[in-house]
């Protein structure tokens, strides 16, 4: 074994805790389990796995919830022990993969600046989501995450450390933004920062009826005035009907609060049906890290089962899927801690070939966040709900939908070919140039020859 600045733990217990992600849908046991010192770690021991065929997976938060970052009997490496923010400037911060967005918001706050698009959730690793994605009601007219990355510094599978942007190194760039920890793992990150206030109104508006509400997204989406837009269903416990809640928010200073009657003029709402509120930027971006640790305090987060979906729909197909999907959900399907959400996205914003999307200027990223009310594996549930995520997607895809690869779903070499498209050649040559042992990410399966 090479020497190392940090910790390679083999024990039991070790093992255990780390063979499993948000899901509780997949079980697999590593044979190592690496908590890096130094970025040199995490390239010495990519090296030492490399000469052997030894898989390796990174993992952030392990936030996905089909087994992407496990790995039965190779090497787990938690970055989280690489989570440092090495500097903020004007207009960027340079911080380790491990980091969570909620540390470095807390600590770019200081100068009034933010990451121009954060995840809803702040609890993810910044290496986790730049390798998905990153999306938040902030991407419809800002691009998602991965749009704002400056340069990366990663370890190849080869056992190579790289500098890389879209001057340097852009095939690497390219391939390692949104490209499901296939090529190198995201070790260190400058990202761009923009200048906000330190103030939020956001307003909670709710519809009765799916055309109204989809409508004034899309006109909030084509006026690009507001600072985020998206939206959820919610089902009435007393009649069963669904309706629809739009979320919106614009960032300010003391002494100068948005005209929110100008930016939501012409809308079709109700405005008895409006609640705005205001306070802190950084309290409005965490709220939903408050609610996860509820849930978690009351037994119906850590632990159980989440089998969710993930998928990318075109507008001109949304509202007709989406009503045929919530009107046919069993009560399961959700769970009590679970959520639907409506993230809108402007394919214009959009450059990063490995992030697919439909063909449509304006797309939408429909979650059905599902959450078992027990904690524990189930069997019957998983497969019950693994076969609904398959049949989902097939629906999607004949309207031309796409996956985001965070959630669960049964895909197999040809489903990530299609998925790929005119990009699936690059992915290829990508994979063979810098991961040429085929070692990194076995989870997803996208290159497995039996997949």
């Amino acid at each position: 074994m090479p020497a190392l600045d940090g910790q390679l733990l083999t024990d039991v217990s070790t093992r255990a805790a780390y063979s499993n992600d948000k899901g509780t849908l997949v079980f697999k046991t590593p044979a190592a389990v690496l908590r890096p010192g130094s970025i040199a770690d995490v390239q010495r021991m990519v090296r030492f796995c490399r000469d052997r065929e030894i898989k390796v997976a990174a993992r952030g938060q392990a936030h996905s919830t089909d087994g992407q970052g496990l790995v039965a009997g190779g090497l787990i490496i938690d970055m989280a022990t690489l989570s440092t923010v090495h500097e903020i400037g004007a207009g960027y911060a340079v911080v380790d993969a491990g980091a969570t967005w909620g540390s470095l918001l807390a600590q770019t706050l200081a100068s009034s600046q933010s990451p121009p698009v954060l995840t809803g959730y702040q609890g993810l690793s910044i290496g986790g989501t730049l390798s998905m994605g990153g999306i938040s009601g902030m991407a419809y007219k800002r691009g998602v995450q991965v749009q704002h990355v400056l340069e990366l510094t990663v370890v190849t599978g080869r056992g190579t450390l790289e500098v890389c942007s879209m001057s340097r190194n852009r095939s690497l760039f390219e391939a390692v933004l949104a490209g499901v920890g296939q090529y190198a793992i995201i070790v260190r990150a400058k990202l761009r920062l923009v200048t906000v206030g330190a103030l939020v109104r956001d307003q909670t508006i709710r519809y009765d009826d799916i055309g109204p509400f989809f409508d004034d997204m899309r006109t909030l989406v084509a006026r690009g005035e507001i600072d985020l837009v998206y939206g959820g269903a919610k089902q009435d416990p007393a009649t069963g009907a669904w309706f629809y809640e739009m979320y919106t928010a614009q960032w300010y200073d003391a002494g100068s609060p948005p005209n929110t009657a100008y930016l939501l003029r012409g809308l079709n709402f109700d405005p008895a049906n409006v609640v705005e509120l205001d306070g802190p930027y950084f309290d409005y971006h965490t709220r939903v890290d408050q609610g996860i640790a509820f849930l978690s305090s009351i037994g119906l987060w850590a632990g159980a089962m989440k089998p969710w979906f993930d998928v990318f729909l075109p507008d001109t197909h949304v509202e007709e899927y989406v009503d045929d999907t919530l009107t046919s959900l069993a009560p399961d399907d959700l769970g009590i801690a679970g959520f639907i959400l409506f993230f809108p996205l402007k394919t214009s914003t959009i450059t990063r070939p490995m992030f697919r999307l439909p063909d449509d200027d304006v797309v939408w990223l429909f979650d059905v966040l599902t959450a078992n009310n027990t904690p524990g594996y189930e069997p019957t549930f998983a497969q019950a709900k693994r076969a609904r995520n398959r049949e989902w997607f097939d629906r999607a895809v004949a309207v031309g939908g796409y996956r985001y690869p965070i959630g669960t779903l049964d895909f197999t070499r040809a489903d990530w070919r299609r998925h790929y498209g005119s990009e699936w050649v690059r992915a290829q040559v990508s994979k063979a140039y810098f991961d040429p042992n085929n070692i990194l990410t076995p989870g997803p399966g996208i290159f497995d020859d039996d997949c």
